[in-house]
């Protein structure tokens, strides 16, 4: 992998680290009673709306005060952030560094790249979720403007597909960029629509109806895209 891919990977890991750090009260509990508050807190997310969902459901079912929650999160809005920053930390960390290297056909590597983000996300089932119903929810303004910073990770992977692309092989009419965020923009699709059916598990069966699909999508990109 060349050194403007690692840059990315770790650009946005380290970002996500340390925009944690405004939270280190919650991050300095013992592992039992942060887990205990986040899985309160994403089961109210997911099973109501921002607006419905209730801090005083939270507060009980994680066995806390209301005044702690906010003392760590300072807020509703700030512990709603604070899940997409810890979704998406948890995904990118296990997902980036993964990427295969630049060699062999741009397809098969595009392919398999897709395949473990699917299988990272669902290793990660709950931040997955959220991160999906986050994506569509109504949200206030300064909440969805975080939500564009944290959850547009497809520019991350815009720029692994632009330095696997080889310009040379594209046809003549087709723009290096167009391809990439046709790439992209398929790459992210097909992993939404995936993980949102609820249907795809890591057993062979299942796997195997995804490499196939993937398979179908990579060759009509191979034809449409290169000489």
């Amino acid at each position: 992998m060349n050194n403007s891919e690692h840059g990315a990977e770790h650009s946005l890991i380290d970002a996500l680290t340390a925009v944690n750090k405004e939270y280190v009260h919650f991050l300095k509990l013992d592992n039992e009673k942060r887990e205990r508050v986040l899985a309160a807190a994403y089961g109210e997310f997911l099973e109501n709306s921002y607006a419905e969902a209730s801090t005083n459901t939270i507060t009980k079912k994680a066995g806390i005060s209301k005044g702690l929650l906010f003392h760590y999160f300072g807020s509703k809005e700030g512990l709603y952030k604070f899940l997409m920053k810890e979704s998406a930390q948890r995904i990118a960390s296990e997902a980036l560094p993964a990427l295969p290297n630049k060699s062999g056909d741009v397809f098969a590597l595009i392919k398999s790249m897709i395949q473990l983000k699917i299988m990272v996300c669902l290793r990660f089932p709950r931040e997955t979720n959220f991160l999906i119903a986050a994506w569509a929810a109504n949200l206030p303004e300064n909440l969805s403007r975080e939500r564009k910073n944290i959850l547009g990770m497809s520019n991350n992977y815009f720029d692994v597909i632009i330095n696997l692309l080889d310009s040379s092989l594209l046809r003549d009419e087709v723009e290096k960029k167009v391809a990439a965020e046709m790439i992209a923009w398929i790459w992210e699709k097909y992993t939404d629509k995936v993980l949102s059916s609820g249907t795809v598990t890591t057993t062979a069966e299942s796997w195997n109806r995804v490499t196939n699909d993937l398979e179908k999508y990579m060759d009509v990109l191979r034809h449409g895209l290169y000489k």
